[in-house]
C-alpha cells in the first residue's frame, strides 16, 4: 500500500484544497496520514467562544471531517501558529520525524510561494526543508496543493468528479468555519 503523507496548517486545508484527491488515492488503496500544524485557534469566530474553545472544536471537526474521506491518521501538531521560531522549529522536527516513521512515497502540501495565506506558505516552505532533511529514499513526489484560490500555473490536475461528495461532505463537517466562510460554494 502506498504511504502519502498531508501536511497543513490549518484543520480545513486539506478538505478545501484536495479532498476529492485524498478520497480518490483512498479508494486506490492508498494510506493517508494527515499533518495539521496549527490549531486554528485563530480563525474566524462569530460565536465568541475562547482561543482554546475554537481550536478544540476545530480539532474535533477536523477529525470527523478526515474520517468522511477515510484518512487512516490525523496527526495534530497542536501549535497555534508557525511565525514565532519556536513553533515553526517545533513543527519541522515533528514533521521530519513523521516523514522519517511514515516514509511516504508522496507528500502533498501547501505552495511555498503562490498560496494567499501566510500560514500555508509557512507550512509548505517548513514541509520542503522537513522532506530535504529527512531524506526519504522512498519519496518519489513533493506536490503542492491550492487551498484559497488557483495558482497561476499548474503541472498537475486531478479530476475528482467521482468523489466531490466526499469532498463536500468532509468540507460540511467544519461548522466553525462555515459559519463565516461559504468553503464549497462553487464546488
Amino acid at each position: 500500500m502506498k504511504q502519502v503523507l498531508i501536511a497543513s496548517a490549518h484543520p480545513d486545508d486539506m478538505e478545501i484544497g484536495m479532498g476529492g484527491t485524498v478520497a480518490a488515492m483512498v479508494a486506490t488503496g492508498c494510506v493517508i496520514t494527515s499533518i495539521v500544524m496549527t490549531d486554528g485557534r485563530r480563525s474566524p469566530n462569530p460565536f465568541g467562544w475562547s482561543e482554546g474553545e475554537t481550536a478544540r472544536i476545530r480539532k474535533e471537526e477536523c477529525s470527523i471531517a478526515a474520517s468522511a474521506l477515510g484518512v487512516s491518521e490525523v496527526v495534530y501538531f497542536d501549535l497555534p501558529d508557525l511565525k514565532t521560531e519556536g513553533n515553526y522549529l517545533s513543527a519541522k522536527q515533528g514533521l521530519k520525524e513523521l516523514i522519517g516513521q511514515i516514509q511516504p512515497a508522496e507528500v502533498y502540501t501547501l505552495h511555498e510561494r503562490l498560496d494567499r495565506h501566510s500560514a500555508h506558505r509557512l507550512a509548505g516552505r517548513l514541509t520542503i526543508e522537513s522532506v530535504r532533511e529527512a531524506n526519504v529514499p522512498s519519496l518519489n513526489s513533493l506536490w503542492a496543493y491550492e487551498a484559497w484560490g488557483p495558482f497561476s500555473s499548474w503541472d498537475r490536475i486531478e479530476y475528482i468528479d467521482e468523489h466531490i461528495g466526499e469532498k463536500v461532505l468532509a468540507i460540511a463537517q467544519h461548522r466553525s468555519q462555515l459559519a463565516s466562510i461559504h468553503m464549497a460554494r462553487g464546488l
